[in-house]
């Protein structure tokens, strides 16, 4: 979306229609997000003097902020609680990718990541509580082929949900597989006719788990992104989001306050698209790349990409605020997760020679004006 500026001739007003701008203008108030105001913004998380990579967050419901990163062939991990961060910690001595997600209701955080066992990669899982701290980590996949990206989602109920692409069917697949709590793992089964890889997951307000990847059905064909629904314990047939005339790649999904969207890669553009009943509709695209979204419980959203003057990003809900720029040039590896009215925000920028993991967060309020937006 972009926002237009109206023409307005002014004349005099009656009390009635000064009432109505004015409650007009409390209903704009309640959906239309202004710039976040920025708590702790651009602070390091991972040591100076060590090169880290791949970070990840998750919010509790309880507002403390878990982030993981690799560092030193291993993952790592801080929080935020009580007003305190944590020192930073080895969590796995081997691993790659690590995804977080977090309870919809308990103090409790989900991390997934892979790593290669017994000659080849396998999925990983295991969870955190404020009480018990890290559980031991379960091998999720555990067969004969390349497993990576994995991507975690958990449903109203507390069901974990993990989405992974893994090679043991001869190629490239979409597994799935649910736990009722984070740490037994039942057998994982392939999503039928979806072959793709990098896998995003996010469930929508009727409990339904939406799925994106992406797949192309030859070398010679470009990527596209596909999608697949989850509902009644059954998949539906996939279906192709981009017309494939470009590359589309590296698709990053949320769902939260009654909305879900979807950003990926196409080409030189970042592109987001809104769920509206069963289909994706494409909501607004930038010049960048590496997009990351997140929605926080009032449905306000953040998405934020990669450019080569920094990394940027919008807010929006009726429509998009402009455009914002910060960190170096050259900054990379974006994720973004919420809780409540709060979007927390990770990336990786260079500090002293060495990359860094870096946090913000931003507590989202509202202006008590409206705003005309239009496609």
């Amino acid at each position: 979306m972009r926002r237009i500026h109206a023409s307005i001739t002014m004349r005099p007003l009656g009390i009635f229609p000064l009432l109505l701008i004015g409650w007009m203008s409390v209903l704009a108030a309640l959906v239309q997000p202004t710039s976040a105001s920025t708590a702790g913004a651009g602070a390091p998380i991972s040591p100076s003097g060590v090169d880290a990579a791949a970070p990840a967050i998750a919010i509790t419901r309880q507002g403390s902020v878990h982030i993981v990163w690799e560092q030193n062939g291993g993952i790592w991990y801080r929080n935020w609680r009580n007003g305190t961060w944590s020192a930073a910690t080895e969590i796995a001595s081997e691993g790659e990718n690590p995804f977080l997600a977090s309870d919809p209701y308990g103090e409790i955080i989900y991390l997934a990541w892979e790593q290669e066992f017994g000659g080849n990669y396998e999925i990983f899982a295991c969870k955190w509580d404020s009480i018990s701290g890290w559980t031991v980590p379960h091998n999720v996949s555990s067969n004969d082929g390349g497993s990576s990206s994995p991507a975690l989602s958990v449903s109203s109920d507390g069901k974990v949900h993990l989405v992974w692409a893994d090679t043991s069917p001869g190629a490239s697949a979409i597994y799935h597989a649910i736990s009722a709590d984070g740490e037994s793992w039942p057998l994982a089964l392939p999503i039928p006719n979806a072959q793709g890889g990098a896998p995003t997951a996010a469930f929508d307000p009727t409990g339904v788990l939406h799925i994106a990847w992406q797949h192309r059905a030859s070398f010679a064909d470009n990527l596209r992104i596909w999608t697949a629904r989850y509902a009644g314990n059954a998949w539906s047939a996939p279906k192709a989001l981009t017309d494939g005339s470009q590359q589309a790649y590296a698709p990053d999904m949320a769902g939260n306050g009654g909305r879900v969207i979807l950003a990926w890669q196409e080409e030189n553009q970042a592109k987001l698209a809104l769920l509206n009943g069963a289909a994706w509709q494409v909501d607004v695209s930038q010049t960048g790349s590496g997009p990351s979204v997140a929605i926080n419980g009032d449905g306000v959203a953040e998405w934020a990409w990669e450019t080569s003057s920094g990394l940027a990003r919008q807010f929006g809900r009726a429509g998009w605020t402009a455009p914002q720029t910060w960190a170096k040039p050259g900054s990379k590896g974006l994720d973004l997760a919420s809780q409540n009215g709060r979007i927390g925000i990770v990336w990786v920028e260079n500090q002293s020679g060495s990359d860094r993991v870096f946090y913000n967060s931003d507590i989202l309020t509202t202006m008590m004006q409206p705003l005309i937006m239009t496609r």
